[in-house]
């Protein structure tokens, strides 16, 4: 790569935009801006801002789009956007876009970063050449696997995060319940996603009794953190439904090479997914307990890993 590309992560919640430019075995990032989504009608209008802000100029592109991404388009899974490869080639005049799914990009940024970008939750030992796990919960839930390959690394995507969430315990048998019977389909994005959130919390109340009123994540944890009984449940139950997805999706995938967990609500929750009980939740597999047993989970820390991974997997795809 050898003039910077324009890179984006469009999120549920954000969309952030930069520069980025391979400098030796490692991608840099510039001009790096966060913008809120709710602030804009279209992506095009979030890309006009950030273009006109910064005075950046590029020919070639890569967005990575929360929602699945078929024929150069992505749909958000949580905001009624839709970025388009073609259209944002023509409007914008930029010769080469690519866009795609947010938790590819995620998982390509994986073999580009440092091991400082990385907190071990869990020390195991990777199985050299097996395939990597990338998920957790933001906005959403996303989920890919990255695969070492002759030829560069290969990511495998799709909507993980929207498997049926399989509860354990009588808490979360009275959760999917009410769930169920207010919503129909209960997924894991559901239960553990920040968009998911304001459902459990109502479900929550009516378990333990108490009036339903509005309230932000961060005055949730304080509560927890006071010793609030209803509320370090509903984290509890959380963190136990991550790690029980990631957990069955490991398993899936024969994903020995590692588990990276990532996104904005897994980093807010991360006290509770380091707990021995979070670890049971992960490797309790019945019969196949063992397998995952010394399976190393890590969390993502870098927030401009998607973009470090857009630019990664542009520049792969177009060698």
């Amino acid at each position: 790569m050898d003039a910077p590309m324009l890179v984006g992560d469009v999120g549920g919640t954000n969309v952030r935009f930069a520069l980025a430019l391979r400098r030796g075995s490692g991608m840099r990032i510039e001009r790096f801006e966060v913008y809120p989504g709710k602030e804009f009608p279209s992506f095009a209008d979030a890309l006009h801002r950030y273009l006109d802000h910064t005075g950046v100029r590029a020919s070639s592109a890569c967005f990575a789009v929360a929602g699945p991404v078929k024929d150069g388009a992505g749909e958000l899974t949580n905001r009624k956007w839709t970025v388009s490869s073609a259209e944002l080639s023509k409007e914008f005049g930029i010769h080469d876009v690519m866009v795609v799914n947010d938790f590819l990009a995620m998982a390509r940024s994986v073999p580009e970063l440092e091991d400082d970008a990385f907190e071990v939750l869990f020390a195991g030992e990777a199985v050299p050449g097996a395939p990597i796990l990338v998920a957790g919960p933001g906005t959403g839930f996303g989920v890919s696997t990255i695969l070492p390959g002759e030829c560069g690394w290969k990511v495998v995507s799709g909507e993980g995060g929207h498997i049926a969430y399989a509860p354990r315990t009588e808490l979360e048998r009275d959760l999917a319940r009410i769930l169920t019977r207010d919503h129909g389909y209960v997924s894991n994005e559901l239960v553990a996603s920040g968009s998911g959130l304001p459902a459990v919390h109502a479900a929550f109340c009516e378990i333990y009794g108490v009036p339903m009123r509005e309230m932000p994540p961060a005055e949730m944890r304080t509560r927890a953190d006071a010793g609030d009984t209803m509320f370090r449940s509903l984290i509890e139950l959380r963190a136990m439904t991550v790690m029980g997805a990631v957990g069955d999706l490991a398993l899936i995938n024969g994903a020995l090479g590692g588990v990276v967990l990532a996104g904005g609500v897994t980093e807010r929750i991360v006290d509770f997914l380091r707990t021995p009980e979070a670890f049971a939740r992960f490797a309790d597999r019945g019969p196949m307990s063992g397998y995952l047993r010394n399976c190393p989970v890590r969390l993502l820390h870098d927030p401009v890993a998607p973009l470090i991974g857009a630019a990664a997997h542009f520049e792969q795809s177009s060698q």
